[in-house]
Formats: structure tokens, sequence, C-alpha cells
């Protein structure tokens, strides 16, 4: 006898997101998508309407108060529970709680099929109640955590997957970043890791107190900054702590020399 299709319920509010995600699960086996929400409390209603075994959830996504969600959870059946987002810095409170996994856009095939075979097993062997529960805690974590802030929210860690497992990489202690193809290269701690980003989206997304982009394919971190220097052929090089150097541009000349007198 075939096992039942694992039934997902789709929560984000970005319609172009919705749309990848849907194309990808079209090459999982035995899932069925029920349905799509593009706000919290559509997402409320569309758990206890539709009772799914999983749910992907948006962070980013305007979220209904945490405990109302937790409570669709367990009226619902406890759905399992698979964060997906654009940001990384909510890894750590996800890992800590039920949620399945933690997924970052854009999300890889490998991943994502991954994310549900795990919700397979995790959904059968954990409580509705305790998920619950479970929810209602990061959620509300996640609402302080966001009214706590002013300003822009930037980023403050990387999470790069690397020989199987997640390495948390501080932005603050990232020397500089290279843009490599369809990548990043992070310099940390000696050594050097791939990111899937590009540097538009990082500029958006990093503090320019922290990192200062000098060129179209390069940041610098503020603090192993040393100096702003010419070579021989009238190049502006920024200097590090390490002793590397690295290109200023001339469409970033003006900028990265007006911060360096404005810092003194």
């Amino acid at each position: 006898m075939l096992a039942e299709p694992l039934r997902l319920l789709l929560a984000d509010d970005e319609p172009l997101a919705l749309r990848r995600m849907r194309l990808a699960l079209e090459d999982i086996p035995d899932v069925e998508i029920v349905g799509a929400a593009s706000d919290g409390v559509q997402a409320i209603n569309a758990m206890r309407d539709l009772r799914p075994d999983v749910v992907l959830l948006d962070i980013k996504m305007p979220l209904a108060d945490g405990f109302e969600v937790a409570n669709a959870v367990e009226d619902s059946g406890g759905p399992a529970v698979i964060f997906v987002s654009a940001f990384d810095s909510y890894a750590v409170r996800a890992f800590e709680t039920s949620a399945v996994d933690y997924l970052v856009k854009p999300v890889e095939f490998e991943r994502l099929a991954s994310a549900i075979d795990r919700a397979r097993t995790r959904r059968a062997a954990q409580t509705a109640g305790k998920r619950a529960e479970e929810l209602a805690a990061v959620l509300d974590a996640l609402r302080r955590e966001s009214d706590e802030r002013e300003g822009p929210r930037y980023e403050r860690e990387f999470w790069i997957r690397d020989r199987g497992r997640f390495l948390r990489v501080p932005v603050g202690d990232v020397e500089r970043i290279e843009a490599e193809r369809d990548y990043v290269r992070l310099y940390w701690e000696g050594r050097t890791l791939l990111h899937r980003e590009t540097m538009s989206h990082l500029e958006e997304k990093l503090d320019p107190n922290v990192m200062l982009r000098v060129h179209r394919s390069a940041f610098v971190n503020w603090d192993r900054l040393k100096a702003v220097r010419r070579d021989a052929n009238g190049r502006l090089m920024a200097v590090l702590q390490s002793g590397d150097e690295v290109p200023v541009s001339r469409a970033y000349a003006q900028r990265v020399m007006a911060e360096m007198k404005a810092r003194g």
C-alpha cells in the first residue's frame, strides 16, 4: 500500500517566491500542495481549514500574533514547520525550536528535499502541543527582537554550508568579501568560504558601518582597514591589517575617502 502524500501549506507574501517553491516541489515525490497564504491571518485560517502536515513559513511575512499562530498549529493537528527566509540572522533561534528546518532564499532543491524528508520523520515523533508551545516561543522572540531594533535591519551573521554542516560566521569577523560569479567569497579567520549571494543584495543587507563597499566586486571590514594608498600606477588601494590590498574603484573612491576623513 502506497503512503499518503505529505500535505503542504505554503505561506509567503512574495508571489515569485511562492511560484519558485511550487516549481521546486513538483520534483519531490509524495507531496501535495493543499494551499498557499500571503499573510499570517491567511496562514492561520488555512492551517485550521486544510489541516496540512507541513507548513513552509516565511519569517518576514506579515504575521499574526505568535500565540494565535501557535493555537492554530495545535488546532490543526500540529503541522511540522519549516521556516523560509531571505535572511540568515534568525537561524539560531529557529534551530532551537521545534522547527524542522530553516531554509535561506533562494532555496536550493537539495536543501528543500532534505527538509521535506526530515518533516516526514519529525511529525510522527512529536506531539502537536509541544510544537505549538515551542513555535509560540520563537515567534514571540522574533517579534520582540524586531520591536527592539531601530532603523534598517542588517545581517549580523552568515550561515555557510560547509562539508555537510553549517558554519556561523559573524559579519564583524569577516575581513573582506569578494564577488565570484554567482557567489561571494568570504575571507574569515585565515580561510575562505563561498556563499551563494549577489553583491547588490549584500549591500542592502550589510551595515555600511561594518562592511564598506570599495568596488563593485568587493567589501572590506572597517575594523580591518589599515590605510588607503595609491600604487605605482596611481590606483587607489585599501590596505588591510593582514597586509592584503583590495583595489578601490573610481566609482567608490570619493565615498571611501570621505568616510576615511570622517572617521579621522
